[in-house]
């Protein structure tokens, strides 16, 4: 190569080299008629429709999972002290609108909930004070 000689003509047939089956191309003989090369005029696309059992199937594998869904959230244990809502509400000198939104606070803060339950009356009118007065009530 680095001599600057012509490399010659390459062998018509190599001897020993396997058959070479042709996957695809122009070339690929056509064996059944689904197996036929797309015409460019022809370009129809083709949907992939399921068939009517297997939409059911799904339908109702997603009513299942709903159902599910919907049993593990009700059996979730309710978390609140049973005497919170009396000693709350019970408390004077307060909104009923700025009672609810503390409750509601203490509500998705049980260990709180159950320390204002705790409390002296004194110190629950001292915990409403401050609270309703960092949240603007």
């Amino acid at each position: 190569m680095g001599s600057g000689e012509p490399l010659g003509s390459p062998m018509p047939d190599f001897p020993g080299t396997p058959d070479v089956e042709i996957l695809d191309g122009p070339d690929k003989p056509a064996a059944k008629p689904f197996d036929k090369p797309l015409d460019p005029v022809d370009r129809k696309r083709k949907r992939g429709g399921l068939m009517e059992e297997e939409i059911n199937v799904f339908c109702s594998m997603t009513e299942v999972v709903k159902e599910v869904a919907t049993a593990i959230r009700e059996c979730k244990p309710l978390d609140v002290h049973p005497n919170l809502y009396g000693a709350f509400m019970t408390q004077g000198g307060f909104s009923n609108e700025a009672l609810m939104a503390a409750l509601s606070h203490l509500l998705d803060n049980k260990a709180q909930g159950v320390g204002f339950v705790a409390m002296a009356d004194a110190h629950r009118v001292l915990w409403l004070r401050s609270w309703l007065g960092k949240h603007y009530y």
